[in-house]
């Protein structure tokens, strides 16, 4: 009888539930999160690679509180879009992009990354590429380097490989690690342990005089992902 009892006070508790509003948990004061994209370093930035200027980033967000909340991508500081979904094609190069949640009570945060986009005009060499020092060096070659004009600046895009004993990035000829290597050398060895990308010089005569003359740039080191190299 009682086992009886119980299943029937279930039912109605059943019935009267279903009947009331859903319990909800979100409010428009609530802080914003951004759930995803999430990096798992916990660093809250990203990168995205595209193949080139006609492949689109296609992505979407998750934010809470859902209802209360917007969505915004900002690319090199600009508004691009609006909404959880972004699909959108940018020129080649490298590309900085946040992605801001904003509630109607005006609380906001956001995320940061990178959109790195192959096969723009000013680019020399894109990979990616593991360095360490008995690896084949990254090259670019005289031909390619002579499309870059003097008082140019050469940029190095890399990440940092996980566990390496050290990090270091130097910019030679395919001369290199011969006894006039030091004569070779574009950009001295760079201690690179936590230092972020890219590596930036100029490329003034001294450099144009030694790619001529060597027939080529590298880039060399040890425990870097070499991700894209091009100018401004």
């Amino acid at each position: 009888m009682k086992k009886i009892l119980f299943i029937a006070a279930l039912a109605l508790c059943f019935v009267a539930c279903k009947n009331e509003t859903p319990f909800d948990t979100q409010d428009p004061n609530d802080a914003p999160l951004i759930l995803k994209p999430y990096n798992e370093s916990g660093t809250g930035s990203f990168t995205y690679y595209l193949a080139n200027p006609e492949t689109p980033l296609v992505d979407s967000v998750i934010v809470t509180p859902s209802r209360y909340t917007t969505v915004n991508w900002y690319v090199d500081d600009s508004l691009v879009n609006t909404g959880l979904k972004i699909d959108m094609c940018f020129p080649g190069g490298v590309h900085d992009l946040v992605i801001e949640a904003v509630t109607t009570a005006g609380k906001r945060t956001e995320r940061t990354g990178t959109i790195i986009v192959f096969g723009g005009e000013k680019e020399l060499w894109h990979g990616p590429a593991d360095l360490n020092w008995d690896a084949e060096n990254v090259k670019v070659t005289k031909a390619t380097m002579a499309a870059v004009p003097l008082g140019a600046k050469i940029r190095i895009y890399y990440s940092q490989l996980e566990n390496q004993d050290y990090y270091a990035l130097r910019v030679m000829t395919p001369w290199w690690g011969d006894e006039t290597s030091l004569n070779d050398c574009l950009v001295p060895q760079k201690d690179m342990m936590g230092v972020p990308g890219p590596l930036v010089f100029e490329y003034d005569e001294r450099c144009k005089g030694l790619v001529d003359t060597r027939e080529a740039m590298c880039a060399v080191g040890n425990g870097l992902k070499i991700i894209l190299i091009d100018y401004e």
